[in-house]
């Protein structure tokens, strides 16, 4: 209510476009990080147009962490490597596998 409000009296861009999802850039170099709400993924090899565009379907987005204050879960060095190895058809069923062992630790 109060921020309808502030939008009303001083305008500015409504909760729901603030909250969007980033839009994806270029690929990310070796070396970066892509992140998808607390979960940070480090790209350890090269990264394939294909491979980019099924991270940015899942959601992911390259993000900088030196200026990142989230709190954030860093998955292992080897994550992005058993992605990036396997086909798409095997590639859900690891991200899945990810995922799940992620939110049992937290």
């Amino acid at each position: 209510m109060l921020n309808k409000l502030k939008v009303m009296l001083f305008g500015g861009k409504p909760s729901v476009e603030r909250r969007r999802v980033s839009a994806a850039g270029k690929a990310p170099k070796i070396g970066a990080y892509v992140a998808k709400k607390d979960l940070v993924i480090k790209i350890t090899d090269s990264i394939t147009t294909e491979m980019w565009e099924w991270f940015v379907l899942m959601g992911w987005r390259e993000i900088s962490m030196r200026t990142n204050r989230r709190k954030l879960v860093v998955l292992p060095q080897n994550a992005y490597a058993k992605l990036a190895k396997a086909n798409s058809a095997e590639r859900e069923l690891i991200y899945n596998q990810m995922m799940k062992a992620t939110t049992k630790v937290d």
